[in-house]
């Protein structure tokens, strides 16, 4: 499918276009039950990604977990068919499990690419294809929380940086996502270690499957 820009897009904004608007959907989250057992809940999440006048594309997200079990089929990154067991309806009763507002900054071309056949590439020649730096920014109210990585295409893969209070016993942080639009719809998946004593053990934490508009 592709990706229609929208002209009043600042070109520094290109690479993120397929992200702009507003999107609402469900998924998975990991998370303790009465037993801190680790168990699949659903959620029920909705984003809004607009142009800031600052060049920055803004990011407005807010994910409430749902107490019933994870939408079936089950989001891929869920998926283990062979350790799958039956999990209680639930209530139903909703809550907040996270609120986001930040923004995406886009930065130079990766090292190592041919800029000039990109720029003479026929539409849909993989050759005209970037991959760009790109970072994202969250405001927390203990400080800013930093990821970092790149956006190729449609997809995206951010490592976390620098975080006020995701650190593990080392001091270092260990958390990814990644996003990527499949057939218009945008999915993304939050690993983080669950074990402070493991940051190298990242799992499943949160995955969503978005539709725009």
């Amino acid at each position: 499918m592709p990706i229609v820009l929208d002209p009043s897009l600042p070109r520094s904004l290109y690479p993120l276009a397929w992200l702009v608007g507003s999107w609402s959907g469900d998924g998975a989250a990991q998370v303790p039950d009465e037993n801190q057992e680790t168990i699949g809940r659903r959620i029920e999440q909705t984003l809004v990604c607009s142009p800031a006048d600052d060049g920055t594309l803004s990011w407005v997200m807010s994910t409430d977990l749902v107490d019933a079990p994870a939408p079936l089929p089950p989001t891929s990154a869920f998926v283990d068919a062979e350790k799958a067991a039956p999990v209680a309806d639930g209530s139903g009763e909703r809550s907040l499990l996270v609120r986001e507002k930040g923004s995406w900054r886009v930065g130079d071309p990766l090292p190592g690419q041919d800029l000039e056949a990109a720029e003479n590439a026929k539409p849909g020649d993989p050759a005209g294809v970037l991959s760009y730096a790109v970072e994202f920014v969250l405001q927390r109210e203990d400080g800013e929380e930093v990821w970092a990585g790149e956006v190729r295409g449609p997809r995206i893969q951010l490592g976390l940086r620098t975080s006020p209070t995701a650190r593990t016993a080392d001091g270092s942080i260990a958390a990814t996502r990644m996003f990527g639009l499949v057939g218009g719809r945008l999915m993304w998946l939050w690993e983080r270690a669950g074990d402070v004593a493991s940051p190298e053990a990242l799992s499943p934490y949160l995955s969503v499957e978005l539709d725009r508009g």
